[in-house]
């Protein structure tokens, strides 16, 4: 094979991702091999797609982006490149053709944190796995900056993790202590938090600095899929919120949830049920929503703060907001039902969102 590299054999042409998990796979760390297609491939890879299936072994396949700029310190860029899971053999060629040319989406948010264009992508192709389990883990607590391990767990695929579709389970692990459940439903087993807290303290020690490590449970084996600098400030390096506005004489607690990114801030609360509703959504509001994915970008870049009713502190909008920084509040169940267009104050370092009444 000439076009495509060896994941192992990694370098800057075949993206951030495949350079850190070539580290990985070099350091003993059990990642799934993989081959990259690198940004100065050129014309004729496509005759060598067969072998590279052959060789990786099985009938489906996970292939996945590799930005020159994804996964940086400043910027993760989660969720802005294109990725598919579980394609077949037949589909392989077509999906790595969609995966390197779709560059629009990130071009948008790159804008929008004043970022370059994203330029071309390298794409992964590695054999799909089966978890029984997979979330990410952070060495460091988004939230509040305090050393130690933050785990999110979610059964099966771990993209309902990053999507919100899943409510997740959540653990806090430390080296001198057993892992902590922090929710009544814990996914994992507290064998297998140590296992993934160990992983990821791992992964910070060759990699230098405080990761974001994705990673999946599947045959009884705890799989790194991807590493990368955690982005945004915690509430340790954020500036003091602003002192309440006078014109506030009172507040009421409205509703609480997971604390997503820190911070205090005030607008009109704005329930978006979907793409239809972005219209009603102004700048300085507070989004409420089920979730969000990529297309939601141009309004978190609005927002004042956001609300979401399902996910965890490691979802894509706890992620995205905490790069905006803007305060964030995940798993709020009863967000969508709160009264639209009221003033309210978020604070996503304790998770709550209270009403103020206003003279």
């Amino acid at each position: 094979m000439t076009a495509f590299v060896p994941l192992r054999e990694a370098d800057a042409a075949c993206g951030s991702k495949a350079v850190v998990l070539g580290e990985l796979l070099r350091a003993g760390f059990a990642v799934p091999d993989g081959f990259v297609l690198p940004v100065n491939a050129g014309v004729g890879w496509e005759q060598e797609v067969p072998g590279v299936l052959d060789a990786l072994g099985g009938t489906s396949f996970a292939v996945r982006s590799s930005g020159t700029v994804e996964d940086g310190h400043e910027s993760s860029f989660a969720g802005q490149f294109h990725t598919s899971l579980n394609v077949p053999t037949a589909e392989v060629e077509t999906e790595v053709r969609k995966t390197a040319a779709s560059v629009e989406q990130a071009g948008a948010y790159a804008s929008v944190i004043g970022q370059p264009p994203p330029g071309r992508v390298a794409v992964i192709v590695q054999p799909m796995l089966r978890p029984a389990a997979a979330g990410v883990a952070f060495t460091r607590d988004p939230v509040t900056g305090r050393r130690g391990v933050v785990i999110e767990a979610v059964h099966g695929l771990g993209d309902r993790l990053v999507s919100g579709q899943a409510d997740p389970g959540r653990w806090r692990f430390t080296p001198d202590g057993d892992p902590q459940g922090l929710t009544a439903h814990n996914v994992i087993t507290s064998e297998q938090a140590t296992v993934v807290g160990r992983a990821a303290m791992s992964a910070e020690q060759l990699l230098g600095g405080p990761q974001d490590v994705e990673w999946a449970i599947a045959d009884g084996q705890v799989w790194v899929l991807q590493a990368r600098p955690i982005t945004g400030a915690s509430a340790t390096d954020r500036a003091p919120a602003a002192a309440p506005s006078p014109a506030m004489t009172s507040t009421v607690s409205l509703a609480s949830g997971s604390p997503a990114s820190p911070g205090i801030a005030r607008g009109r609360l704005r329930i978006i049920e979907g793409l239809d509703d972005f219209s009603r959504f102004a700048p300085g509001e507070v989004l409420v929503c089920q979730a969000t994915s990529p297309a939601w970008t141009p309004l978190l870049a609005r927002a004042a703060a956001v609300v979401t009713t399902r996910g965890g502190v490691l979802s894509h909008a706890a992620i995205i907001a905490r790069e905006l920084g803007i305060p964030a509040i995940t798993d709020v169940p009863t967000a969508m039902g709160l009264p639209d267009g009221v003033l309210v104050a978020v604070d996503g370092t304790a998770g709550t969102i209270t009403g103020s009444e206003t003279r």
